[in-house]
């Protein structure tokens, strides 16, 4: 069998990269103006997933120092659907795998795979929440934004993702895998944002 010619190429993807991670992070939390938002003592729920996430750890140790800066109480959920074997302790093993720990980021984590039902999407699917998120006064989602590798959508793989997944936790996981089948990402992200009040 003869073979084409075939010839060697090289690409160069734009991979612009923040140099000041601390820095970043407070003009960001200064630029959505949190401290209307947050009073002294509320708590405040970050999440924590399973992805690689370049200087996650540093990203949430500045978080909760900027959140106790307004008097706030935060604690780290562990976001990640069924991974870590589904159980909290595989959880908390993964984020503290990244350096997720409460002594680097100041901060106790509550690893759970308690969920609570916080709704009903119209097509009679159950909306399940992590139990500790939903007894926080906030919930701070932290993750990467980026397109899924499975399916093409409106919305596909980050913050959304995130919220109905990873705090879903495995309870939520299992049914939202199943769902799919039948029902797009998009329609189900959309009702979630309903019953959630998603901003």
């Amino acid at each position: 069998m003869s073979y084409p010619r075939m010839i060697r190429i090289k690409q160069h993807f734009n991979t612009p990269g923040i140099s000041d991670v601390p820095s970043a992070v407070r003009d960001e939390i200064t630029r959505i103006n949190l401290s209307q938002q947050i009073k002294p003592g509320d708590s405040v729920a970050i999440t924590a997933g399973s992805r690689g996430i370049a200087n996650i750890a540093l990203i949430i140790k500045m978080l909760v120092e900027e959140l106790k800066k307004y008097g706030a109480c935060p604690f780290i959920v562990p976001a990640m659907g069924s991974h870590g074997g589904g159980t909290a302790q595989g959880q908390q093993a993964i984020i503290e795998g990244y350096g997720i720990t409460e002594e680097y980021v100041g901060a106790p984590i509550k690893a759970s795979m308690e969920v609570v039902q916080v709704g009903t999407i119209e097509d009679g699917v159950p909306v399940f929440f992590d139990k500790y998120a939903y007894q926080a006064d906030h919930v701070v989602v932290v993750n990467r934004v980026k397109p899924h590798t499975g399916f093409v959508g409106d919305i596909e793989s980050g913050l959304h993702k995130m919220i109905l997944i990873g705090l879903g936790k495995h309870h939520g996981a299992c049914i939202y895998h199943q769902v799919i089948v039948h029902y797009s990402f998009d329609h189900i992200i959309n009702n979630l944002q309903q019953i959630m009040g998603i901003q």
